[in-house]
């Protein structure tokens, strides 16, 4: 596919941002052979809610959808992050 675009006279910086490839990889794949393998980071960052996930969406199905009584809540049991994520 990069190789056809670039045949068809797109830039590489086009491509680029057609693919979400770098301008360098794109350089690169057209210089080799094949394409540049993509990194998956295999870590996940966890975040403060993870904790309390399932009790929010417990309460949000019991029809409690309003965000500052949820952070109260989730505050008195301990959550110790900002309001806004």
């Amino acid at each position: 596919m990069i190789r056809e675009l670039y045949q068809k006279g797109w830039t590489q910086t086009a491509i680029a941002k057609e693919t979400g490839f770098d301008r360098k990889t794109i350089r690169k794949y057209l210089k080799g052979d094949k394409l540049p393998e993509r990194k998956v980071s295999e870590k996940k960052r966890k975040s403060k809610l993870d904790p309390y996930k399932s009790y929010l969406l417990q309460r949000i199905q019991e029809g409690t959808t309003n965000c500052v009584v949820l952070f109260e809540e989730i505050q008195a049991m301990g959550y110790t992050g900002k309001m806004m994520i």
